[in-house]
């Protein structure tokens, strides 16, 4: 048997068992066969099930796929780059990650294999991108190599302010504190999803470091693909490391520092560039746009939006990235108002595009029923490493199926999708890019 991708938009999969009706896969999706690509329709297994399918619209080639998971009011992007290389961008708040993993390498088999995640991103500490990570990394399944972070912690006691030391400077009120490796973490007052995070990656002994602008191209030994670091942007204090402090000097929670200061990742596969930008605010856009060549290097084709599409955004931001394709991270738990009306507006005006693809996780997403889905989440977390348990989980991923935005591209077309509760089909697009 040999494995082949779709190469076309859609194809359609006819299953040999009768009482399955007729699905369609999209560009990208593997499937199992022994036949070469342009034989005819041939017999094929897709996911454990067997049917029919035309190998004329499949290849040899895998594409470079990005999973925009719907994570409720958290963030959770899964890429697997054409070389099987396999990146996690934050984890959201709750089990929703970790019930993708499970459903998508089938994780509740007893056959399943394990899965490397060669590396991790934490864009920062904040709970809806943190929390959801202390499964995934603990499961004896799932192997995390690396870990990269933006080096801002969040603490409850010990020093000035929740994020660490702030001090007053000529160029400004400061954060000084920043931490590298998991060690500089140890003995410190830390939030209890901090404290949690941190004893799981001592467990695991993953590697763990800190990323700024300066940091080097990230190397996921995949030579088809490049992670650029654009932010954060450090300064210098007595000759140390330092974080220009967003917020006002009497608010020690420094909500708007540890956003603006998330880690920035710009991920190109050929010629389409992808740019996650995390929860980077209005202060954070005026910081890095301040840089020379910063704009240049934001250019996108496609961007996640930052922070859940919220009002904290600035519009040279957006017309610095002019993205054709914009996927927003949001939900109705806890109903904060994401995605806002103005930045809906200004994403589709700053495309390059004149027929610009605006993909909200939330409104993909909210229209499924399900009965189990009053089943709470929270189950997962408790039962992630139960064996007779975790198949709970892929069945709860289910009725997220709608809210999950695929992207995927070849490095010279890019091909999105999202799948439609009426008649469990897709609403596919394929763009050619625009300069």
């Amino acid at each position: 048997m040999a494995t082949l991708y779709v190469s076309s938009r859609t194809v359609r999969f006819d299953p040999d068992d009768p009482q399955q009706s007729m699905f369609t896969l999209l560009y990208g999706d593997e499937v199992e066969t022994g036949a070469a690509p342009g034989t005819g329709r041939v017999s094929a297994t897709y996911r454990g099930r067997l049917g029919k399918i035309d190998s004329a619209r499949l290849t040899t080639k895998h594409p470079c796929e990005l999973y925009f998971i719907d994570a409720g009011q958290g963030d959770a992007t899964f890429i697997v780059t054409p070389g099987f290389k396999k990146i996690l961008i934050d984890g959201g708040r709750g089990a929703e990650a970790f019930q993708f993993l499970v459903w998508k390498y089938r994780l509740d088999l007893p056959a399943s294999p394990d899965v490397d995640i060669d590396l991790l991103v934490i864009s920062h500490a904040d709970e809806d991108h943190l929390a959801g990570l202390k499964n995934i990394v603990g499961h004896p399944h799932i192997h995390v190599k690396r870990v990269i972070h933006s080096g801002i912690g969040k603490f409850k006691s010990g020093f000035n302010t929740k994020l660490g030391s702030r001090v007053n400077t000529p160029q400004g009120l400061m954060l000084t504190t920043r931490h590298d490796a998991i060690t500089d973490l140890a003995g410190l007052s830390l939030t209890r999803d901090m404290d949690d995070w941190r004893k799981v990656i001592v467990q695991e002994n993953t590697a763990f470091g800190a990323v700024d602008s300066s940091s080097p191209p990230i190397d996921v030994g995949d030579p088809a693909v490049t992670l650029t670091v654009l932010g954060p942007h450090l300064s210098q204090v007595n000759g140390a490391p330092a974080y220009a402090w967003f917020d006002a000097p009497s608010d020690a929670a420094g909500a708007h520092t540890v956003n603006g200061h998330s880690v920035v990742l710009r991920l190109d596969c050929g010629n389409v560039r992808v740019l996650f930008p995390g929860d980077i605010n209005i202060e954070g856009s005026d910081h890095l746009l301040a840089l020379p060549g910063f704009a240049a290097q934001a250019a996108s084709h496609v961007l996640k939006a930052p922070h859940h599409g919220s009002h904290e955004f600035t519009r040279s931001f957006l017309e610095a990235v002019r993205p054709q394709t914009t996927v927003i991270s949001s939900g109705d738990d806890h109903d904060y108002g994401h995605p806002r009306p103005n930045f809906l507006g200004v994403i589709g005006a700053a495309s390059r595009s004149d027929e610009p693809l605006v993909y909200s996780t939330e409104l993909a997403g909210n229209f499924i029923v399900d009965a189990d889905a009053a089943a709470a989440d929270a189950t997962d977390d408790a039962n992630a490493l139960n064996g007779a348990l975790i198949g709970q989980a892929r069945r709860r991923f289910k009725r997220y199926l709608n809210g999950l935005i695929n992207v995927r591209t070849d490095g010279t077309t890019i091909y999105t999708a999202r799948r439609v509760a009426a008649s469990f089909q897709f609403i596919t697009y394929e763009q050619d890019l625009v300069p």
